[in-house]
């Protein structure tokens, strides 16, 4: 993507000017002026109702997290230490981390086989923001951050079932 102000090359996705720091996450974007298209562009990431989030502690087991992603039905947990996100831990750490390697889930610490300083999103960031992260950074579950502490996380069903509920509004 080209800088609209100083005109350097940038990476597709990247959120600011590698040169000059502008922020082009608005940059080169058609704004549709009804329709879902305007909703994605104006709705914050609050409009998705992020749940809570499932919280261990970096000393936590991996069985524990697993159990508790289990019994809520949830596809991440996220490790907060003194109330700050240190990481998180998918299904997809699950399969790459630990199946593969043959862990054993009662004896390896979550700490070890999370995805640490996950990507995450503030509660002000729009929903079409949210979902270029997403995709640029092949991710299906982000933290929200408000203060620097974990209220939630948006996942790729939330965001399926908001374009789902809003795809045939009447505009």
């Amino acid at each position: 993507m080209k800088c609209p102000h100083c005109a350097t090359d940038n990476f597709p996705g990247e959120d600011y000017c590698a040169n000059c720091g502008i922020d082009l996450r608005d940059a080169g974007m058609i704004t549709p002026d009804k329709g879902l298209g305007a909703k994605v562009l104006t709705d914050t990431i609050m409009a998705l109702d992020p749940p809570e989030p499932l919280t261990v502690s970096p000393d936590s087991t991996v069985r524990e997290a697993v159990d508790l992603m289990r019994r809520k039905r949830h596809g991440s947990v996220l490790i907060v230490d003194d109330g700050k996100l240190k990481g998180i831990f998918t299904e997809r750490d699950l399969l790459k981390r630990v199946v593969v390697k043959k862990l054993k889930l009662d004896s390896v610490k979550i700490s070890a086989v999370m995805t640490k300083d996950p990507q995450s999103l503030g509660e002000s960031d729009s929903i079409a923001f949210a979902l270029n992260r997403m995709s640029v950074n092949s991710i299906r579950h982000v933290p929200v951050i408000k203060d620097d502490e974990p209220i939630g996380f948006i996942s790729v069903r939330g965001m399926l079932k908001y374009l789902a509920m809003h795809t045939l509004e009447r505009v």
